[in-house]
């Protein structure tokens, strides 16, 4: 297998979803519900080819923490290889476990964008108080297609919503949308650097999501890593560690570009506890003191 043919097939993955998408925009008018459901059914697949063949990836459930209390509907949900093969049809799922959880929709909306900005943030705070890191727990937001036309200019309203939602929303860093994919648009990953106290959260997408309507080329187009194949690396470069060997697949997918060079606006969260700050956040100040040694 050449590079030619890693690229190939992961290319493949964003046109698959845009040909399921046509089809199911066929049925939401007769059966929304079917269509949703079979949405968050190609989203899984697509999962299942990249997480460790061990995890557990399901769909449609909620999490329960030790104290009983549960989260809302989570589309689709990774589970640790350690969950319990006789719990799986329960679709109640132990917080514990649950590597990542993500919401899915066949066309976003800015509300869509609202309402998981308060997913991620509740969901945070369970694993908070089950014990995990914070950050360790990954909260994304996967859509075929999104619903604004395209003089709107739609990745500047992502990123508009994003943003301002986030504001709102996420009082820690930890707390916020770790990735948001629409497929036919662009990616938004979250990126953490750490300055002493401070914690810097970018969400680094599309370069025309931070110009709006009437922006000259070349702001207003995209270019790049499709967004299914930046979100597929970010999500694999996050639940990868030596254990499970997928660090070594995420340092590949970096190496030969599939993350790229993306842009964001940075938001700083300052005065934090250690207890605080995300366990992936990039230690600035020690990349620094390795520089200066260097030197």
């Amino acid at each position: 297998m050449s590079l030619h043919d890693i690229r190939l097939f992961m290319s493949q993955m964003t046109h698959e979803i845009s040909s399921e998408y046509a089809r199911l925009q066929a049925r939401v008018r007769e059966d929304p519900g079917t269509a949703g459901s079979q949405g968050e059914q190609t989203w899984a697949q697509l999962l299942r080819r990249w997480v460790p063949s061990g995890y557990h990836v399901v769909t449609g459930g909620r999490v329960i923490d030790t104290d009983g209390n549960t989260s809302p509907q989570v589309d689709v949900l990774i589970l640790h290889p350690s969950y319990p093969p006789g719990l799986l049809g329960i679709k109640h799922y132990l917080a514990s476990a649950v590597i990542a959880a993500f919401e899915c929709k066949l066309t976003l909306t800015r509300a869509h964008i609202k309402k998981s900005s308060i997913c991620a943030a509740l969901l945070e705070e369970m694993m908070i108080r089950e014990g995990r890191p914070p950050g360790e727990f990954f909260y994304g937001v996967l859509a075929h297609s999104h619903s604004w036309n395209q003089r709107s200019t739609p990745a500047y309203r992502v990123h508009q919503a994003l943003s301002n939602y986030g504001e709102e929303f996420t009082k820690r860093p930890g707390q916020c949308i770790d990735a948001l994919c629409v497929a036919d648009l662009g990616a938004w990953l979250a990126n953490m650097t750490i300055m002493r106290s401070e914690v810097e959260l970018c969400h680094l997408g599309p370069l025309e999501s931070l110009v709006p309507k009437g922006a000259p080329e070349p702001w207003n187009s995209r270019s790049g890593p499709e967004p299914i194949t930046r979100t597929i690396a970010h999500l694999l470069g996050r639940i990868g560690d030596n254990q499970n060997g997928v660090d070594r697949v995420a340092k590949y997918l970096r190496k030969i570009g599939s993350i790229g060079t993306e842009a964001g606006v940075t938001r700083v969260f300052g005065d934090l506890a250690a207890d605080e700050i995300p366990s992936y956040a990039i230690d600035i100040t020690n990349l620094m003191d390795d520089a200066e040694t260097a030197d």
